[in-house]
């Protein structure tokens, strides 16, 4: 079985290139969202996921920078699919990654430098962007949070 989402022990100090491994997910999937509705889709659809028996963290694929309006696909990687549950799409390959520590409030500063490196690296264009949450928020208090934050090209 590959180490789900690139899942490691320590964090991105630095951005660094990664080749994300294929990993089997389960999602759900909202079209037309803003950051405003994040909380609830979050809340409701990862309570939901966790039924699925996950093997490891959770995550947020966007369609693009989620600014104005986006599509999201939120889950959990999983052994296998369980009936009642759609599989996700975690992208295979090439990214960019970085750890945002501490709490979701300061999470933009860290997307900022992730972009800025991606952008002077000439790496390529993005497809995605993705959030891994290594810790769990319901337990883990904010400035003891990960993030690792993909760019994939």
């Amino acid at each position: 079985m590959n180490v789900p989402l690139i899942l490691r022990d320590e964090p991105f100090t630095e951005p660094t290139p990664v080749e994300l491994p294929e990993t089997l997910t389960v999602a759900e999937f909202a079209e037309s969202v803003t950051l405003a509705d994040l909380p609830s889709i979050f809340d409701a659809g990862y309570t939901k996921l966790a039924a699925a028996a996950p093997i490891g963290p959770g995550y947020a694929l966007y369609s693009g920078p989620p600014l104005g309006t986006f599509d999201l696909e939120i889950g959990f990687p999983v052994a296998v699919v369980p009936d009642g549950f759609d599989a996700g799409t975690f992208p295979v390959g090439r990214a960019l990654a970085f750890s945002h520590l501490g709490g979701y409030e300061s999470l933009g500063a860290s997307w900022g430098r992730l972009m800025e490196h991606f952008g002077a690296s000439e790496l390529g264009e993005v497809k995605f962007i993705a959030e891994v949450y290594t810790t769990d928020p319901s337990v883990t208090p904010a400035a003891d949070l990960r993030t690792d934050l993909f760019v994939i090209y």
